[in-house]
């Protein structure tokens, strides 16, 4: 299945949308069988996530199961990526990741060289590949300038943010796995528009709209935020994170339904947002 489980919720409270917390170390055992048994075989996570690493390892020596684990490089810590994925991996109890990415690049701007002991990291076999988690486009123009060396790119995409979607043939062309993630931009599209405060007041509409044009279609707004990403062919995986094993059995439902809904691309376009302070969950004011 092209869903990926992101794990920010199993070490933090992560979302707009979530009113309950970090998830409960039993459930998350739970949530990896079952995602397992249903095809679900790549997770996301970071050293940044709080403890999910720990979390994780723990329930996936639990699970006696084998994932494909995508795991980041942090941007507050000395240590050197050559020793802090060993720190990785001891906590995720794995001796290699699918996955080694630049959780911020910034760190790949202050520290250059740093891209040589990525490198060297899939070299040693400590991650089949390498990559970097990016936030704008510029960022991977940069990289497919100068042929950094990357096997993965994780960006946000959703019905809103449509930023990278010019730059998925390059990328793809290059053998460079796409990687989406803010799909359902933190739990936005869930929300009443008439209940967001009045720092969504320029998307309220835009969300209304997108509103009916699934209930003309007879859809989910989940299963259209999924459709937007899971048909689009240049996508490898669609990163998704749930507050509960309920939630992924929704998600997991969904993409079962997706087989039998195929709306274009271009239906898609006019709802995309520019503004960076709408798209980019970061700049929301808390």
């Amino acid at each position: 299945m092209k869903l990926c489980l992101g794990t920010a919720q199993f070490g933090l409270d992560y979302g707009i949308n979530n009113t309950r917390g970090k998830i409960p170390q039993l459930e998350v055992s739970e949530i990896l069988n079952y995602a397992h048994d249903n095809g679900v075989i790549a997770l996301d996570t970071a050293s940044a996530y709080g403890n999910s690493e720990s979390v994780l390892g723990e329930a996936i020596a639990d699970t006696g199961k084998n994932f494909q684990i995508i795991t980041k490089y942090p941007a507050d810590t000395e240590t050197r990526p050559l020793q802090w994925i060993d720190t990785s991996l001891k906590s995720l109890r794995i001796e290699k990741a699918h996955g080694y990415l630049f959780h911020n690049y910034s760190i790949f701007q202050k520290h250059a060289d740093y891209i040589d002991e990525f490198v060297k990291i899939k070299e040693s076999g400590k991650s089949e590949k390498i990559g970097f988690s990016l936030y704008y486009p510029s960022e991977a123009e940069y990289i497919l300038k100068n042929n950094i060396p990357c096997d993965i790119v994780q960006i946000p995409c959703s019905i809103f943010d449509q930023r990278f979607a010019r730059l998925f043939p390059e990328l793809k062309g290059r053998g460079i796995d796409i990687h989406v993630r803010s799909v359902f931009l933190q739990g936005l599209f869930f929300i009443d528009p008439d209940k967001l405060d009045a720092g969504f007041d320029s998307v309220k509409s835009i969300l209304r709209e997108i509103n009916l044009f699934a209930e003309e279609r007879s859809i989910s707004m989940a299963a259209l935020c999924l459709a937007f990403a899971y048909h689009n062919q240049d996508i490898s995986y669609v990163v998704i994170g749930v507050d509960s094993l309920n939630n992924l059995k929704n998600n997991i439902d969904c993409c079962e339904s997706l087989k039998n809904i195929n709306i274009p691309y271009n239906c898609f376009e006019k709802f995309a947002v520019n503004d960076e302070f709408i798209i980019l969950p970061f700049n929301w004011r808390k």
